[in-house]
């Protein structure tokens, strides 16, 4: 059996690998990704938006036609006040996605017919299958509150992104929105999982698989069903993704569970001439 478990040192050392890589990515990200929000209304939302800039590594905030920022907004953009400080305003749209290759317009309104190609949409996922690469500027336009962009602010964009949910009710609130476009973004960055612990070694599932077999046998588990039985758990182990760490955990219970018969074998043995 395989004894190594990751040391401390080696654990925090996979943490900070992974935690540079994903934050160099991240800054490559936010050299070419901007938020455009047009003619926001609520301070709250304004202030949401900033704050999930900073969630996601971006710092480029632009605002057309804002109120004049109050309190409300710089507490709920919390850690992202640097980025709502220095957020950029413009009297259109036009105007704020000058310098992008790549405009996304958001729509809870989609269509299905591809005669009405303004509206024909992907999901956030799809759009970033194409744009998460690339060197191109691309701006993530957000339309007002109350009735989102226009047909003529569509018509400057040449992406469009339509978030999927309940036909009866499919509006997001504002900040929610962007909270969905952009997690999709840092989801697509690779190995945006750290995966830090280490899986288990064939050997070891093996070792696990003849210790379950082992307590069903004590524990009289019918021996026409046995067959089949480990079948099904020796394929429920494959897809389990079973970690070192939660390898010797499970191993020490089911060492607990049979320590009764282990504790009367060794008396046995003590026994023997």
């Amino acid at each position: 059996m395989n004894q190594r478990i990751q040391s401390k040192q080696e654990l925090r050392a996979k943490k900070d690998n992974f935690i540079a890589n994903f934050s160099e990515r991240l800054r490559t990200l936010s050299k070419r990704v901007c938020v455009v929000l047009v003619e926001p209304k609520y301070q709250g939302n304004i202030g949401a938006v900033a704050r999930l800039l900073r969630n996601s590594g971006l710092t480029d905030l632009r605002l057309v036609n804002p109120p004049a920022l109050d309190d409300e907004a710089m507490a709920r953009s919390m850690g992202g006040k640097e980025i709502l400080i220095s957020a950029k305003t413009f009297q259109t749209l036009a105007e704020a996605v000058s310098d992008c290759a790549t405009v996304a317009a958001t729509s809870s309104e989609q269509t299905l017919s591809d005669r009405k190609f303004l509206r024909l949409s992907s999901t956030p996922w799809e759009f970033w299958d194409i744009h998460s690469t690339g060197t191109g500027r691309t701006a993530l336009v957000f339309g007002r509150e109350d009735d989102g962009l226009r047909n003529h602010e569509i018509q400057m964009c040449n992406a469009f992104i339509h978030i999927p949910a309940n036909p009866d009710y499919p509006v997001y609130n504002l900040s929610h929105a962007v909270s969905i476009v952009l997690y999709e973004m840092v989801r697509h960055i690779p190995q945006a999982n750290p995966s830090i612990p280490d899986p288990v070694s064939p050997d070891e599932l093996k070792l696990l698989e003849e210790r379950i077999f082992e307590v069903l046998r004590k524990y009289g588990y019918p021996s026409y069903k046995m067959s089949n039985g480990m079948v099904m758990i020796r394929r429920l182990l494959s897809r389990s993704n079973i970690t070192e760490s939660e390898f010797y955990k499970i191993m020490g219970m089911l060492r607990f569970v049979l320590s009764p018969w282990n504790s009367e074998d060794a008396e046995i043995e003590k026994r023997k001439p």
